[in-house]
């Protein structure tokens, strides 16, 4: 059997003793480093076959381990693991070539197997959970990056495939689907597995429109499905022009906020004005309190605004160990949104940008 070498870095000593001792009894050569700065220079004296970095480390973290080592050896292979994560750091590893994404607590034979594969593995193939990295955000990648690829993705027992070439995508299938349908299908898988092979050529032509009105088209045909639109509020909306200009207003503000707090990965939803009264709300536990973070939040940002001379606000992320706080200034109101710790502010701000287009035409 061939003997591997790892480069461990993390600076919590139990994780770290933990993994040497775990990779060493499954025949790993282990070298362990609890900075990230020495573990860039470990990599240059030692070349290992493979780096497992954790994101959250003193003097550089695991995401500036990763460009460093990229800089250096654009071959190298790299695994981050964290305790905590979202959809917009795992979208940057990626993008900056991690080959995987891995949460703790860590399963140890989990992670060895993995670690086996990714050594293993000839065709630089990437894998990866739909859940920790949107399929919006590998469109994104492959598209920005030029790859000529092969994405095959599995969800409930269906399988899709789309391949990238020239900035595009060319050609997507997935069941009797094919072309631009095929990839309004693919949107809508919230979970499964995918399968990045790079250099491989697409068969077929059946796409011709640009990736990012593919991704618009693809989002709205989601949110007006599962972001609370009902075809007949179409019909309300009319009949809302006869009552009186407050009136309707407040029922657009209730017919959105329901729609926000159905976008996924969207916890709750409030609405709220500048002086932080309640307007509309969708699931929130405490509405007041809510409002009152909102409003408070709104005060600080404005000062720390004045001090960077950065303008008006526009939109804040707070991030915790188990939610993250979505706060967006609205004309004179302030949409409040409570997130999964591990959602895309970015893919929620979008889906907000429509459901207001979406109702403020209606």
């Amino acid at each position: 059997m061939t003997q591997y070498s790892i480069l461990i870095a993390d600076d919590d000593p139990s994780t770290l003793q933990l993994l040497t001792d775990l990779l060493k009894s499954n025949g790993f050569q282990v070298t362990a480093t609890s900075s990230g700065t020495e573990a860039l220079k470990i990599y240059k004296q030692e070349a290992p076959d493979i780096v497992l970095a954790d994101l959250a480390m003193p003097e550089m973290n695991g995401l500036q381990l990763l460009g460093e080592l990229k800089e250096y050896d654009p071959l190298a292979k790299v695994v981050i693991i964290t305790a905590y994560s979202d959809k917009d750091t795992i979208t940057r590893a990626f993008r900056m070539g991690a080959l995987e994404f891995l949460e703790k607590p860590l399963d140890p034979q989990l992670l060895v197997s993995k670690l086996l594969d990714l050594l293993a593995r000839e065709d630089r193939a990437l894998e990866g959970d739909l859940q920790m990295m949107s399929l919006a955000s590998i469109i994104q990648i492959n598209c920005e990056e030029r790859n000529q690829a092969q994405l095959t993705l599995n969800y409930q027992g269906k399988v899709g495939v789309i391949f990238f070439k020239d900035g595009g995508m060319i050609h997507a299938e997935t069941g009797d689907l094919s072309g631009d349908e095929a990839i309004y299908s693919l949107l809508s898988w919230e979970n499964g597995s995918f399968r990045l092979k790079m250099g491989a050529e697409p068969a077929n032509q059946t796409i011709h429109k640009g990736w990012s009105s593919l991704l618009l088209e693809g989002m709205r045909r989601i949110d007006e499905s599962t972001a609370g639109w009902s075809p007949e509020w179409d019909a309300d909306a009319s009949e809302d022009a006869d009552k009186p200009a407050e009136e309707a207003d407040n029922q657009i503000q209730k017919r959105i906020v329901k729609a926000l707090g159905s976008i996924r990965d969207v916890q709750s939803a409030l609405i709220c004005s500048l002086d932080g009264t309640v307007i509309a709300q969708d699931k929130s536990a405490d509405t007041a309190a809510e409002a009152a973070l909102g409003e408070f939040i709104q005060t600080k940002v404005e000062l720390i605004s004045g001090f960077m001379e950065a303008g008006l606000m526009e939109r804040v992320v707070l991030s915790g160990s188990e939610k993250r706080i979505f706060m967006h200034s609205q004309g004179d109101n302030l949409i409040i949104l409570t997130l999964a710790k591990r959602a895309s502010a970015e893919t929620v701000w979008q889906s907000v940008q429509t459901i207001y287009k979406r109702y403020r035409s209606a």
